[in-house]
């Protein structure tokens, strides 16, 4: 039979209904989902234990060049007594190998703290789990009234997952003989809102510059953060101005 002309022809394709082929293709959807969880996770952990691995190497490394140096100086110190008029250019030596130590140490210390920092992370104490504020720093700007500041926070043991929320920063202090709080966003240019916002699997620093007001005399700073979902945590910290 010929169609009409001008009418649209609409073509009824018959397939047999299999009612497992959904079923399989969302097994399938759900494993994948699975398989890039764990890989992503277990791919963090890794890169963590590496960065320790390669720390903690150059800490040794470190530590061998400051045995060294000691080792030097105190040649260097038996010489020079023996002398009697001591030599210029032992002197200077001795002081430049002694600068060496103090950063020698220096560096040291940094590569421990930041051991430490990562270890506290993937292997903690105690009940010390969830969501912490690791580090509040606060360090002036030369001839100014403007500081940087950086604040740590991290998820202790349970970092499978990621962990969102805010963290308010306040400055306490006194200004005409009067206690008042300052929030930094009052302080930071870049700070529009009350809260940071924050995500982050293992760790995430705040950080930017703050510039106080005149007549302001800064007593403390506060760090409030409140993490969001169903394992919500509310943690507070309040250090002394340094």
């Amino acid at each position: 039979m010929s169609g009409v002309r001008g009418s649209q022809q609409d073509q009824l394709i018959i397939k047999r209904y299999n009612p497992w082929d959904k079923a399989r293709r969302n097994l399938l959807m759900v494993i994948i989902a699975i398989v890039i969880g764990v890989s992503g996770y277990y791919g963090g952990l890794v890169d963590s234990v590496d960065e320790i691995q390669s720390l903690s190497l150059q800490r040794d490394i470190l530590q061998e060049s400051l045995a060294d140096a000691e080792h030097t100086i105190s040649s260097m110190s038996q010489r020079v007594s023996i002398l009697e008029k001591g030599g210029e250019v032992d002197r200077k030596a001795t002081e430049g190998i002694r600068q060496t130590v103090i950063e020698l140490k220096s560096q040291i210390a940094t590569l421990e703290e930041e051991v430490s920092f990562y270890k506290g992370i993937m292997a903690p104490g105690g009940n010390d789990k969830g969501l912490r504020i690791s580090k509040i720093d606060v360090i002036p700007e030369e001839n100014s009234n403007r500081f940087r500041y950086s604040i740590m926070l991290t998820q202790v043991s349970d970092n499978s997952s990621y962990i969102s929320g805010l963290a308010a920063v306040n400055i306490v202090g006194i200004r005409n003989g009067e206690r008042i709080i300052l929030p930094l966003r009052d302080l930071d240019s870049d700070v529009t809102e009350l809260g940071v916002k924050f995500r982050f699997r293992y760790f995430q620093e705040i950080a930017g510059t703050l510039t106080l007001p005149s007549q302001f005399v800064p007593e403390q700073v506060q760090v409030v953060s409140q993490s969001t979902g169903s394992k919500a945590q509310r943690v507070e910290q309040t250090i002394n101005w340094p």
